[in-house]
């Protein structure tokens, strides 16, 4: 549920330079990935309900496509997810580390229910311009980021 919620903030993640990204985490530049993150996410969420969590790492090796770890977090007022969004070839995953509800929840259907509308409502509503062949998400007028 939370990794689909992300496909648009993975594919543009993919438009950073992987070099610069990789660099970026190597020398602990943790202000730039955060700005890095951010830049992805303003236009899919709500400010502030996905954010860095100022960790990352990066795996390489000589047989195998790069794998990027970025340490996130969900927030929201009834329920935050500590996760880390896998990037590697053409498969992103996400690794739920926590979950933490502000209230007590009856049972794991209720905690679903409650994570998917709060991520519902952390979306920025979208409409959708054709490009050619192509669909980009572009925010709904009206909503410049300083509104959010």
């Amino acid at each position: 549920m939370l990794a689909d919620s992300l496909s648009d903030v993975t594919a543009d993640l993919r438009t950073i330079d992987l070099v610069d990204l990789v660099s970026f985490i190597r020398l602990g530049s943790h202000t730039a990935i955060e700005d890095l993150i951010h830049s992805s996410v303003e236009l899919f969420f709500k400010q502030g309900s996905l954010i860095s969590a100022w960790t990352a790492c990066v795996d390489m090796a000589w047989d195998s496509p790069p794998l990027v770890t970025l340490g996130m977090e969900f927030r929201h007022p009834v329920v935050s997810v500590f996760f880390d969004l896998l990037l590697r070839g053409p498969g992103d995953r996400v690794v739920v580390r926590g979950i933490l509800f502000e209230e007590m929840v009856a049972d794991a259907g209720g905690g679903l229910r409650l994570l998917a509308d709060a991520i519902a409502e952390s979306r920025l509503p979208c409409r959708t311009a054709a490009r050619g062949a192509s669909q980009t998400r572009l925010p709904s007028p009206g909503r410049g980021l300083s509104q959010q």
